[in-house]
């Protein structure tokens, strides 16, 4: 392998490089004998397979592998020899094919700086006053989620928002086999917006004492694996129905929900509102500590992520515009460029804090995101997990994530926090996002998204137009 030139543009290089017929062969001769090994012929023991033979039917795949193979080895002792730390991956492109192959690698280089210290910089951890109120309406909101049911003996049918007691019969083949199963004094609610609402609309209008004989043939991505794609008969007894009531918030409520009393009700749910309080107020911090760190850098970033984050960036507001029905402006395109550029700053620098303090992402780690990840997509699990393991571009993003919050973490820990008490009205509006792309304003002038409730801000709102690190 030869070095023919070198070009450097600004952080772009581009390698002039030339390797001999010889390597070629001898790369070649290495793929015929793995190929050997794997491929298996007819009328030969595996493994076995004659050189002449798996040549001529596998000669010419097996030379442009091997001349792919023998240019991305050179590229890497390139960039190893020469320990260079390039933004992505590099670019091959072909010049002649005589006497062995030329080609050109181009690349960019990460921008290389020096880390400024942090000493000087304060965070505010805002904590918030959680009240009487506050802690009410959480019980509250439990109260709607778990209704007190009492036997409706006034009830002649039932009736959607009702429950019965029922004794039930079913009948399933499985394999060409009857299975069978019988369930004594079930209770069903009967909803209507329920995935199998196809079973239950068949109790509507059932009397106590009555037999309903009936079938249901489930769609095949219902999520109870075990009928979905299949016919199930069922014949069902309603023996009670129950309406529901309203609890009171005392004792026997607190005891419904697994608390001794009212009171121990009332720690619980304020521990849940400082716990909920606690993420906003992390989240203020981790954008405020980034923020102060992007504001100390300005140099130039890789074309090549720049351009894959504008990307990103735009498709996301592009997204949120549609949502919102708003307009994707010549404005917000430029904004979109700008966000994009101090993502990429901001993510290089937080790599080299990364590698200066030792800060390293493990395997298990990574799995556990992807895993966080495929559970949003019941189903589709398996599908999600080998689309972010398979895609460089995706564990990336993963990664970056990833290390960003281990460099806040530890940021936050070696940095001066002072603690401000607030109400819990203070904490949701800074948690606010600075930048409102749909609202016709002066370039660069900083704005607070206005929503019709503040503690309801969209998830699809913040996902938009948050500065965050995506790299």
């Amino acid at each position: 392998m030869e070095i023919l030139s070198k070009e450097n543009d600004r952080l772009g290089r581009c390698y002039a490089i030339k390797i001999s017929q010889k390597e070629l062969d001898d790369t070649f001769a290495v793929k015929l004998q793995e190929a050997a090994k794997r491929i298996r012929l007819d009328g030969f023991r595996p493994g076995k397979a004659p050189f002449d033979v798996v040549k001529r039917m596998y000669g010419n795949s097996l030379i442009a592998e091997s001349k792919k193979t023998a240019m991305d080895n050179a590229c890497k002792k390139i960039i190893e020899d020469e320990k260079l730390l390039i933004a992505f991956d590099y670019v091959t492109k072909v010049l002649k094919e005589e006497d062995g192959i030329e080609f050109t690698m181009s690349f960019e280089l990460v921008p290389t700086f020096e880390l400024k210290s942090l000493s000087d910089i304060v965070i505010d951890k805002y904590v918030a006053e959680i009240t009487e109120k506050e802690i009410t309406e959480i019980l509250e909101k439990v109260k709607e989620n778990c209704p007190k049911w009492v036997e409706d003996t006034s009830s002649k049918k039932v009736k959607v928002g009702q429950k019965i007691s029922a004794d039930l019969a079913m009948e399933i083949t499985i394999n060409k086999k009857l299975q069978k199963k019988d369930l004594k004094n079930l209770d069903i609610i009967v909803e209507d917006k329920t995935p199998d609402y196809d079973f239950r609309k068949h109790l509507i209008g059932a009397e106590i004492g009555e037999v309903r004989d009936f079938s249901v043939k489930y769609p095949s991505d219902f999520e109870d694996k075990s009928i979905a794609g299949k016919a199930v008969h069922y014949k069902i007894a309603v023996k009670k129905i129950f309406k529901s009531e309203k609890h009171k918030l005392d004792n026997d409520f607190a005891k419904v929900i697994g608390h001794e009393d009212l009171e121990k009700a009332k720690i619980w749910a304020k521990n849940q509102a400082a716990a909920k309080y606690e993420r906003i107020s992390y989240e203020i911090m981790r954008r405020d500590i980034l923020s102060k760190i992007s504001s100390m850098y300005n140099f130039e970033v890789p074309l090549n992520m720049l351009d894959f984050e504008n990307k990103e960036v735009v498709l996301q507001i592009k997204s949120e515009a549609k949502r919102l029905g708003k307009e994707f402006t010549p404005h917000i395109q430029e904004e979109c460029r700008k966000i994009a550029e101090e993502r990429v700053r901001l993510g290089v620098v937080v790599s080299q804090i990364a590698k200066k303090e030792k800060i390293t992402i493990t395997s298990n780690e990574i799995a556990r995101a992807v895993d966080n990840i495929a559970a949003m997509y019941p189903g589709r699990e398996r599908n999600v997990r080998n689309m972010y393991t398979s895609n460089r571009s995706s564990l990336k993003v993963i990664i970056g994530i990833l290390t960003e919050t281990k460099v806040v973490d530890f940021l936050l820990k070696s940095i001066k926090v002072n603690e401000k008490k607030c109400s819990v009205e203070k904490l949701i509006s800074l948690d606010e996002e600075e930048f409102d792309f749909f609202k016709d304003s002066i370039p660069n002038e900083k704005r607070k998204v206005k929503t019709a409730d503040k503690s309801k801000a969209t998830t699809e709102a913040k996902k938009s137009c948050k500065r965050k690190r995506v790299e």
